[in-house]
């Protein structure tokens, strides 16, 4: 026991060590944005800090947060395709907001950082909205009782990796920020998203659609600007 007591503080004061001797300073700043779409828009606050190696000074690695929405017109919202058969329901209008806790990296040179992030998990909210469940074919589905019916719906609440999985909710950005001063820049890039929503329960029965699915998502993407606030320099 004493032996692992002593390479576990080996291993710590090796670890600050290294850290001390290695990373630089941490920089931070707020980014407030908006993208805009020809049938939507997507107004975002994210707060970021990157830290880098000192030997590699033109390299940052973040952590952040974002507050984000996504508002749309009509909208059809796709299940996932099964057995080549893909489902949709049709909103007059989609509206979804959203914090989620990203991850990013840059590389920095002159005044310009060029980078990407991705939401790893997040909370979003909105509006309960009815989608209308659209079949001008005679199947057996799952979903048939509800075919040619106005069907609720609400976002997803809990949203992990929403880059990678369909039933989640979130947002990524690649961009370019140029730092016109010491404090303010300009940021433009390009955020690309995805929209979730969950169909309600109706007398306490899940409502399926066609392929046992509950879920209907919406990939987007749309450019975006914003105003950057250095933090910490």
């Amino acid at each position: 026991m004493k032996i692992l007591k002593g390479v576990i503080i080996i291993l710590l004061l090796n670890a600050t060590f290294t850290h001390a001797q290695y990373a630089s300073s941490v920089a931070g700043g707020v980014d407030v944005g908006l993208g805009l779409g020809s049938n939507s828009w997507a107004p975002s606050v994210m707060y970021h800090e990157e830290v880098g190696p000192q030997k590699l000074p033109w390299l940052r690695l973040g952590l952040g947060f974002r507050a984000w929405g996504y508002y749309a017109g009509r909208t059809n919202l796709d299940t996932k395709r099964v057995a080549g058969i893909e489902d949709y329901l049709e909103y007059r209008d989609v509206s979804i907001n959203g914090i989620s806790f990203l991850a990013g990296v840059n590389v920095s040179f002159w005044k310009l950082d060029i980078g990407a992030n991705t939401d790893l998990m997040g909370l979003t909210f909105g509006s309960k909205r009815h989608g209308y469940y659209e079949k001008n074919i005679p199947t057996n589905g799952t979903g048939k009782p509800y075919y040619n019916q106005w069907l609720a719906s609400r976002p997803t609440v809990f949203n992990a990796l929403p880059l990678a999985l369909r039933r989640n909710s979130g947002q990524s950005e690649a961009f370019v920020r140029f730092k016109a001063s010491r404090r303010v820049g300009v940021k433009v890039g390009y955020t690309y998203g995805r929209v979730t929503y969950t169909t309600r329960k109706i007398d306490d029965f899940n409502v399926y659609l066609d392929n046992n699915q509950r879920h209907v998502s919406k990939v987007y993407g749309i450019p975006y600007i914003a105003l950057a606030f250095a933090v910490e320099d």
